[in-house]
């Protein structure tokens, strides 16, 4: 267990680890996919390709959410220009995490369906129903 005390300043590294572990974990699907990838290429162009933070972001697993959330937030401390993206990546990847989880879809009753029915959140690309 982590007793060290949290950090002031960019964000707390805690908040950032859960962010990271729900997006390797699935959460918000392609635009949670699209939100790593940007993580990522933050990372590259901050960093290098061949830099240690950008190596640990492509091999991290949600066990690993916590190590690479330290590694950034540190990273952040000493860079204002990549504390100001991170923590605007932050804030948005956490707002489409939670807009992700904010959907709720129901057919109850004594509904009768003829046809397709869609379910769905924020869709982000297209719907391809296919042949009935």
């Amino acid at each position: 267990m982590d007793t060290r005390e949290p950090r002031k300043g960019v964000m707390d590294p805690t908040v950032l680890a859960a962010i990271i572990s729900a997006l390797i974990g699935g959460a918000a699907g392609e635009a949670g996919k699209s939100a790593w990838t940007s993580l990522t290429t933050l990372a590259r162009h901050r960093f290098g390709p061949d830099s240690t933070e950008v190596a640990v972001l492509e091999r991290t697993t949600a066990d690993d959410s916590e190590e690479i959330a330290g590694i950034l937030v540190d990273r952040a401390e000493a860079d204002p220009g990549f504390k100001e993206s991170l923590a605007s990546w932050t804030s948005e990847t956490s707002r489409i995490i939670q807009q992700s989880h904010e959907v709720s879809n129901t057919i109850s009753g004594e509904a009768q369906i003829h046809g397709h029915v869609i379910q769905a959140g924020n869709i982000f690309g297209s719907i391809n129903l296919g042949p009935r």
